[in-house]
């Protein structure tokens, strides 16, 4: 004899499959949604491309830089570039930072840019000029000096000085002119100088002042400064770790 309740049966049989299809198909529909919502937000997460300063670091810095902005809140892509390229870019909108430059360096940026809180650290001024008896800037007479054009630094510290060169083509081409007896002597950072051969023969290196270092952000970016202090001060950490490993 066939159950009074087997129709029932059948009906609860036929409305779970559909009712399970159902929901599985919504259950699809707000997981598409929740992925489709998650790339869109990686998608406008803004990741700002930044210039590193071309320094021989140990290790490669790119990836820890990378690797420390992130620990601090901040997609960026760091690009190494020349310094003498960096302003031109960030003027053009190219980059959208830096992360070592000398304090004044928005005076050669036609762009609003925003210095970083975190001092990078500390360079020297440098008077290179023939072994002798200069040992100062108030000991200059008649010599030609070259400086980096644009450089406000070595402009003010040379403001009453007569015979003052401003070089177009940055540190490089004030070597050359220096070697070639264009020029007396030059005046730039000890960066500047290590990373364009040094000191030529026949000549010596006068510290004059102290420079500091920071860190510099597009100011249309105002919002992820604190972000960028962050990484920066992370990334130094980084740095401090490889010198007390003898990296």
């Amino acid at each position: 004899m066939r159950p009074r309740n087997v129709g029932l049966c059948t009906f609860c049989h036929e409305f779970g499959k559909h009712a399970t299809f159902r929901m599985s198909g919504l259950t699809v529909l707000v997981l598409v949604s929740i992925l489709s919502l998650s790339t869109l937000a990686r998608a406008s997460e803004k990741c700002l491309l930044i210039a590193m300063p071309e320094v021989r670091m140990t290790g490669d810095g790119i990836e820890p830089y990378r690797s420390a902005m992130q620990q601090g809140g901040l997609c960026v892509k760091p690009v190494r570039m020349p310094l003498a390229r960096v302003a031109q870019a960030l003027s053009h909108g190219e980059i959208d930072g830096v992360f070592a430059e000398l304090e004044g360096f928005q005076q050669n940026v036609d762009r609003p840019i925003l210095r970083g809180n975190i001092r990078v650290g500390l360079v020297d001024g440098m008077l290179v000029v023939p072994l002798g008896k200069i040992s100062g800037i108030d000991d200059l007479k008649d010599e030609t000096v070259g400086v980096w054009l644009g450089a406000k630094w070595s402009n003010a510290l040379l403001a009453d000085y007569p015979n003052v060169v401003h070089v177009p083509r940055g540190p490089e081409m004030m070597q050359k002119m220096l070697r070639y007896g264009r020029l007396d002597a030059i005046l730039l950072d000890n960066y500047s100088l290590s990373v364009t051969g040094g000191v030529p023969d026949g000549f010596q290196a006068v510290p004059v002042m102290s420079l500091s270092v920071y860190s510099w952000l597009a100011a249309d970016h105002a919002d992820l400064l604190p972000a960028f202090d962050k990484g920066t001060e992370l990334f130094l950490q980084t740095i401090i770790e490889w010198r007390q490993k003898g990296q």
